[in-house]
């Protein structure tokens, strides 16, 4: 096997492991209403990102807002991975 195909192969091997959706951890806020003040969103924010740190997972992607403008109403959607600690 050449050193080329030996590569792809650990890359290949590095997506399953870390980039399966089945290994996604998807952590959202409450319910915030479009005026609310945006200390207490961030705070909730860094608390799930400590609490999920400390279990081995970290921030995958940029926060994701749910947004619905009828019922004046927000959320914040946070994705986490598994570290390389956790990933077996």
């Amino acid at each position: 096997m050449s050193i080329f195909s030996s590569i792809q192969d650990y890359q290949d091997e590095l997506v399953r492991r870390f980039c399966n959706p089945k290994r996604l951890l998807i952590a959202e806020t409450e319910w915030y209403k479009e005026e609310s003040d945006i200390d207490q969103i961030k705070k909730e924010c860094l608390e799930k990102i400590i609490f999920f740190e400390s279990r081995g997972f970290y921030l995958f992607q940029e926060p994701q807002i749910d947004h619905q403008p009828h019922l004046k109403r927000m959320r914040v959607r946070l994705v986490f991975k598994p570290s390389e600690s956790n990933a077996s």
